[in-house]
């Protein structure tokens, strides 16, 4: 199966250098649909192993690099290094040990065997490739509950309370949570209201002065003073439970105020959709009599992060896909900014060079405080003259080039877009005859799927209708192809899904 290039990053050989690219590996698995226990995984196996590579090889190599790869069964790290191969894999005799081999033949390479699916590696006369791969899984991302409790006894009971149906944080009082908040978020607080530093009833007052008043909060305490519950009240607390609490209550408090807020948290994000998914409906033109362009797309059910913006002058069109990470109500508002920031991109771009493009979209994503919290992959395209096309992908999923014979994937790739200061694109060019078409998506087309042999089944299924409609209008053949989509990923689908068709006429 195709896989898509997420990120590739070269530096030279020092613990700086793996500082970096794990930063910008944590950065980018934050924003990906895994597993948090394979996330884990590859930041810590990334880690021993390059650590290694910097230490304890007698004679060290020049350069390290860092890719990331997903295709329908894995994630993938690739660490490639230029020094002395040694490969992890094999059992290396006594009489070969060398103080690399030492270090390597450690606890570190126990850690990769065990935190690992898979293990490969290779060397060829230029470098030395250690390839790690995880299955992919369903992600089923559970409610975060940020716990403030200074009783060690409590906080632990909560805690078994809910660990089997919430990811749990915990954090001994107000001081605490709100630096633990300043870098991440959570769905519910529940907090004592008596601790050392900074009591709950201080905690939900900045909480409200830092406009983070939002989040859904139980206070749990002892304290049965009318003065005190009546303040607690008047905070815009969610619910207010006497101690010792049983888990019936608590898990019933949880689910009434978790859902309370989604419901109002809902309402107020569909007036938000209602007037603007106008704007991010696809908006293709071409001013060539000999292209003709269709889409269809289907959105997972809330927000939705595809779009599709094109500029068009004389006989040259520049035309970008987008899918902005994630398919929840923060996609839609971030694919909304993106979209309105391409736009201005567009109206100043070359339209015969697409790289150029993703390259300044990418370098200003980066320096930019907004555009830089979520991520997006994109696929740019110039149509120039009646059959060339040249192609530019950033963390795309590759395009298909439909022919009555076969598909063919469109080599190009390049990493996502706003993960480092001076990201530069390469382009494929190609040629595409009468009666052939190009096929564009988002990684839902092929992707809407639990498990591996469900996406492995949409992706064949829609190559093969690909084909079988090569001799239908083109209208007809997207209908066709998104009715399978339909019938095989459900309504609506676990992913957003864009699918672009372009024919020379």
């Amino acid at each position: 199966m195709n896989s898509i290039l997420l990120f590739s990053d070269t530096k030279p050989t020092s613990l700086e250098s793996v500082r970096v690219l794990r930063q910008s590996l944590s950065k980018i698995l934050k924003n990906l649909e895994i597993n948090t226990t394979v996330s884990n995984q590859c930041l810590l196996c990334f880690s021993e192993w390059s650590t290694n590579l910097v230490l304890h090889p007698i004679h060290p190599s020049k350069t390290i690099s860092l890719v990331l790869r997903k295709s329908s069964s894995h994630w993938q790290i690739d660490i490639i290094d230029d020094g002395i191969p040694w490969d992890p894999t094999e059992q290396h005799q006594e009489t070969n040990l060398c103080e690399f081999s030492l270090k390597c033949g450690g606890r570190g390479i126990d850690i990769i065997q065990n935190q690992t699916d898979d293990i490969r590696y290779q060397s060829t006369t230029k470098n030395n490739t250690l390839s790690l791969l995880w299955d992919r899984i369903p992600s089923h991302k559970q409610p975060h509950i940020l716990i403030v409790e200074d009783d060690a006894i409590q906080s632990k009971l909560l805690q078994a309370y809910l660990k089997s149906d919430f990811s749990i944080t915990t954090k001994i009082n107000g001081r605490e949570a709100l630096q633990f908040l300043q870098h991440n978020s959570v769905d519910l607080i529940i907090s004592d209201i008596q601790m050392p530093e900074m009591s709950g009833l201080e905690l939900r007052s900045q909480l409200e002065k830092e406009n983070n008043f939002s989040i859904p909060f139980i206070f749990l305490s002892h304290i049965q003073d009318t003065n005190t519950v009546n303040y607690a009240a008047e905070l815009g607390i969610d619910d207010f439970l006497q101690k010792p609490v049983q888990k019936t209550q608590l898990i019933r408090s949880i689910t009434r105020v978790l859902g309370r807020f989604h419901q109002v948290y809902h309402a107020l994000s569909e007036q938000l959709n209602q007037k603007i998914t106008h704007t991010l409906l696809p908006q293709v033109e071409t001013h060539s009599d000999k292209w003709k362009l269709i889409t269809q797309q289907r959105t997972a059910g809330q927000g939705g992060g595809d779009f599709t913006l094109s500029r068009a002058n004389n006989n040259n069109t520049l035309l970008l896909l987008a899918d902005v990470m994630g398919h929840d109500e923060s996609a839609k508002f971030f694919a909304y900014a993106y979209a309105g920031y391409v736009r201005g991109l567009m109206q100043h771009a070359d339209l015969t060079q697409p790289s150029k493009l993703l390259s300044q979209l990418s370098n200003n994503a980066f320096k930019d405080q907004l555009l830089s919290q979520t991520m997006l992959t994109a696929c740019c395209l110039s149509f120039i003259g009646d059959d060339t096309i040249k192609i530019s992908s950033a963390g795309h999923p590759k395009p298909l080039h439909i022919t009555p014979e076969r598909i063919d994937i469109i080599d190009t790739e390049g990493t996502l877009p706003g993960l480092l200061p001076k990201t530069h694109y390469q382009e494929t060019t190609i040629s595409i005859k009468h009666g052939e078409r190009l096929a564009l998506f988002t990684d839902g087309l092929f992707e809407s799927g639990d498990t591996t042999s469900e996406r492995e089944t949409l992706e064949k299924t829609i190559k093969k209708q690909l084909v079988e409609t090569l001799h239908l209008p083109i209208e007809q053949a997207i209908d066709q192809i998104i009715k399978t989509f339909d019938a095989l990923a459900g309504t609506p689908p676990n992913d957003d899904a864009l699918l672009l068709l372009i024919e020379n006429q």
